[in-house]
């Protein structure tokens, strides 16, 4: 029987009928069967990033919210005003629910920023009917057959309203930024007879190169190839072992190629060489920042293993057609970095002009801060508006009426330079998770309460230091489409901690107490200081003096100074 003779009532009925009673089987096609796809693994959706597209057929205004499913169980996102973050996991359907055929997955909404926003009524509320899609019990969703976008189905009075996503590319998370860049380095650190280190500018036919994948490094010393394996890698410090290279020779022992190797192999070995063999994890602190180059327009991406103060080598990004196939130079590398004297940790000490600039979020750890000016209004100096940096990765303290904690990740480091005038320095870094309590707080402490969090819960900010004073800005978007300095914040003056890492070291032997500081902060200087031992009078906010009473423990708290 041929289907074009059929009545056309009659073919209607006839797939319909085949629809419902092959719902869960083959479909049959012209030409053999076609199986009927399977729902969507919530598997698929782990990594992937999505801004919303539209809601209920409605466009979404520019700007629109982002969902960002960060692990198997770790989400962020952004509400259209303030960044989230939460969990999710997958939801058994209910196989008599008319979403059964479809996957479910539930959303926990567990910290968010606070800042004011002046929100038009339809952004509003575009807001509203995001976040509430969301904070539903189970989440049905759906993938387009080319998995660029995906909807979530609101349920509201028994019908589904679309919520569809359009995949954007993944946030590169801060643990992130150096996986897949190439460096050429403009100064490594030679150890010399007096073991003093400074950074040397590397041999001009020689480079040093450095590259990043998820979990390994390899590159050149110069003249050999090296590689070796990265276990962990966060925001501030990756971890190097199994570390290896190629084994071309030198006819004299002080060739210059040969020092320049031993100088970086150490670095990559042991950054302590205080043992015969080093240890099997060496752990490797840096910063990465941009550098304006010069007066011009031009920035460069700057990367620095170790500290400012201890620097042990420098970086600029390796562009195409720097080295040829064998890693020989094909032009000369100048480096924005390039000084006219070498540069080291006791030199920045000396120059009066930078001395307290050279900072970063590491130094920050164990130190507390009390307010003196919020947004221009000059607080009383038993106003308790304070900062505690508790650890490398967390703050806690007070905005004058509420206590409050939160988590903290440095960004990098701007360097800004105009003419002759000296270098602006500043640390970026990001407040995040900021929980204070619920205190009723009214008047003027209120006011000065409300414009601290609100600066706090920006997306980032830049600090720097000035002697004995650590102030806060915004980061605001520059002229040149980079962020730098905006509307200042707050100053803050060093007070003395109230414990180290939340536990009082009264009572602890010197060595203990030690250990605990330098745990919290590994670039303080700590000095033990015997009962009945006379110190110097100077002041210096990178090193902590533990004094020891008779019995030979800690009798006070270790401050800064």
């Amino acid at each position: 029987m041929r289907l074009s003779n059929l009545p056309s009532l009659g073919l209607a009925s006839v797939l319909f009928n085949a629809l419902q009673s092959n719902a869960h089987k083959p479909t049959l096609l012209r030409g053999g069967q076609l199986p009927i796809p399977e729902a969507p693994s919530t598997e698929k959706l782990v990594g992937t990033n999505w801004q919303l597209k539209e809601i209920g057929g409605v466009p979404a205004i520019p700007d629109s919210q982002e969902l960002f499913f960060k692990t198997e169980a770790e989400l962020s996102g952004y509400d259209g005003c303030n960044g989230f973050r939460g969990e999710w996991d997958t939801v058994e359907n209910d196989q008599d629910s008319k979403n059964s055929d479809r996957p479910s997955i539930t959303i926990d909404i567990l910290a968010t920023n606070r800042r004011m926003c002046r929100l038009t009524a339809e952004a509003g509320e575009q807001k509203s009917n995001f976040m509430g899609a969301l904070r539903q019990e189970a989440i049905s969703f759906s993938f387009s057959a080319d998995e660029k976008e995906l909807t979530l189905y609101h349920t509201l009075d028994g019908n589904d309203v679309p919520i569809v996503m359009s995949r954007i590319p993944s946030p590169v998370q801060p643990d992130e930024r150096l996986i897949g860049t190439d460096w050429v380095a403009t100064g490594i650190v030679y150890p010399d007879s007096q073991n003093e280190e400074q950074l040397r500018p590397v041999l001009e036919d020689h480079p040093v190169t450095l590259s990043f994948s998820k979990d390994q490094i390899n590159g050149s010393t110069g003249t050999n190839e090296f590689f070796g394996d990265i276990p962990t890698m966060t925001s501030m410090e990756f971890q190097v072992t199994n570390v290896g290279q190629t084994l071309m020779g030198w006819g004299e022992i002080d060739d210059p190629r040969k020092l320049q190797e031993n100088a970086w192999m150490i670095i990559l070995t042991t950054v302590n060489d205080e043992t015969e063999s080093p240890p099997e994890v060496v752990t490797l602190p840096y910063t990465l920042f941009d550098e304006r180059i010069g007066d011009t327009d031009e920035w460069t991406k700057v990367l620095v293993l170790g500290s400012f103060q201890a620097p042990l080598a420098r970086f600029v990004p390796l562009k195409d057609g720097m080295l040829d196939e064998w890693g020989k130079p094909i032009k000369q590398i100048e480096s924005p970095l390039t000084h006219e004297n070498p540069l080291n940790g006791n030199e920045l000490q000396d120059t009066p002009a930078i001395k307290d600039l050279y900072f970063d979020t590491f130094q920050l750890a164990g130190s507390n801060w009390r307010a003196s000016n919020i947004r221009g209004a000059l607080l009383r100096s038993d106003t308790d508006v304070t900062m505690f940096f508790k650890s490398k990765t967390s703050v806690e303290g007070s905005g004058g009426c509420n206590q409050f904690d939160a988590s903290l990740d440095k960004l990098g480091t701007l360097i800004q330079i105009n003419g002759t005038e000296q270098p602006l320095i500043l640390e970026h870094m990001r407040v995040e998770d900021l929980v204070p309590t619920k205190r009723y707080c009214d008047g003027m402490m209120a006011q000065v309460e409300n414009y601290f969090f609100r600066g706090l819960s920006q997306e980032s900010l830049f600090y720097e230091f000035d002697g004995e004073e650590l102030t806060l800005w915004d980061a605001v978007m520059g002229e040149h489409g980079r962020q730098t300095r905006g509307m200042f914040i707050g100053r803050f003056n060093n007070v003395p901690v109230p414990s180290w890492g939340g536990q009082s070291l009264v009572g602890m032997t010197g060595d203990e107490a030690k250990a605990v500081i330098e745990d919290i902060n590994p670039s303080l200087q700590v000095q033990i200081i015997p009962a009945g031992w006379s110190t110097t009078a100077d002041y210096r906010l990178d090193s902590v003096r533990i004094r020891l009473g008779e019995d030979g423990n800690v009798n006070r708290e270790p401050q800064r100074g």
